[in-house]
């Protein structure tokens, strides 16, 4: 118990100082762009850019910090701030996470068969220790102890004071009065809910809890979504059909559609036959030819799509009316846009592309007179 309260006042306490990185605004964090397969970073003001393309993956920026990965996933990590400076190295396990929230960064060390997890702040001092993190968000980090799950909730300032236990078994009566008890897994916490499974018979069955540990929705779903949008969170059936369930876990759209994806809060796109872009009403926005297939989430009103023609298939971008925003000319898109920039692959070169400008060559666009 000792020992608990001593890691719980650790955690954090090395991080309330104010640096020049966390007065940078989101807007004008510094940008990733690729060659060939490694990533650098570009300040978008200036163009110029600040670290030369080193390594194999960057984490976006998290309140004026992020890490540049050398390795899978894991392997040595540097803690970069937004004039690219290396504030600090570390190495963790190779094919671990490398979580970035709040300004901390997730490490696992089994050096000399000490073996933990933990988290770094940008001075590199160890301010959070566990047996083992499962995963976090800039909410709540996930970790265990005996038979619970527990949840701590933080952010930038450190540790609060609210904190949940779930046990790691889940009561479930599917369709009789026997009442097995089931292995439940948990993710973290975000807007008071959190999406968990429990698996039977080797299958996975998802569903949702609130934070007063109330189940809103029972989890009896092959999959569901990370989180409630305006409300609503896409599910899929026992027949492997989708629809839209409410926070109290009636379809607010039945669940009739092959698939759909998560959506900008207006509208989503949906399969049935073939792509089309719907409202929360089910009116048809845009019907789309069965050749083309919309792959991803509404990321600022835009997603992924696929055109395939004789065999070949190549990627594009829409927005949620149904406007093709860059044409079906790219051989790979990466998801999740930095700061409005795409990082798209056409004719086997790495581009830029952003709404408002196009597609850019980063051996144009940028300046790289000051790299360092």
């Amino acid at each position: 118990m000792k020992k608990t309260i001593i890691i719980f006042l650790l955690l954090f306490t090395a991080c309330s100082v104010k640096t020049k990185g966390e007065q940078f605004s989101y807007q004008n964090s510094p940008v990733k762009f690729r060659n060939n397969q490694k990533y650098g970073l570009f300040n978008p003001v200036t163009k110029e850019v600040i670290i030369e393309p080193k390594y194999t993956y960057i984490e976006n920026y998290s309140k004026g910090f992020c890490l540049g990965v050398i390795g899978e996933e894991g392997g040595y990590c540097d803690v970069l701030d937004t004039s690219g400076n290396i504030l600090y190295s570390y190495k963790t396990e190779p094919l671990s996470c490398t979580y970035c929230y709040n300004g901390f960064f997730y490490f696992v060390n089994d050096s000399n068969e000490n073996y933990y997890h933990g988290l770094y702040n940008y001075k590199g001092e160890q301010v959070f220790k566990s047996n083992f993190i499962y995963s976090m968000n800039n909410e709540c980090i996930v970790t265990r102890k005996k038979s619970d799950y527990i949840f701590l909730f933080f952010d930038s300032s450190g540790i609060k004071q609210k904190k949940i236990l779930l046990p790691d078994t889940y009561p479930y009566e599917p369709a009789s009065n026997v009442v097995p008890k089931y292995e439940a897994m948990y993710e973290p916490f975000s807007n008071g809910f959190a999406r968990f499974y429990i698996i039977n018979n080797d299958k996975k069955l998802f569903g949702m809890i609130k934070e007063n540990r109330t189940v809103v929705i029972s989890p009896k779903y092959k999959s569901l979504g990370k989180e409630f949008v305006e409300g609503v969170v896409i599910a899929e059936n026992e027949n492997s059909l989708y629809g839209l369930l409410n926070k109290e876990g009636n379809w607010t759209i039945q669940p009739k559609y092959e698939k759909i994806n998560n959506y900008s809060g207006k509208v989503l796109s949906a399969k049935s036959g073939n792509w089309k872009i719907i409202d929360l009403e089910e009116n048809i926005l845009k019907s789309f030819p069965a050749n083309l297939e919309i792959l991803s989430d509404f990321f600022n009103d835009i997603a992924i799509f696929s055109i395939t023609i004789d065999d070949s298939i190549k990627y594009g971008l829409i927005d949620s009316s149904g406007d093709f925003v860059l044409n079906a000319v790219c051989k790979q898109i990466n998801h999740n846009p930095d700061n409005g920039y795409w990082q798209v692959l056409i004719d086997n070169k790495w581009m830029l592309f952003k709404a408002d400008e196009g597609i850019l060559n980063p051996e144009e666009y940028l300046d790289f007179s000051k790299v360092k």
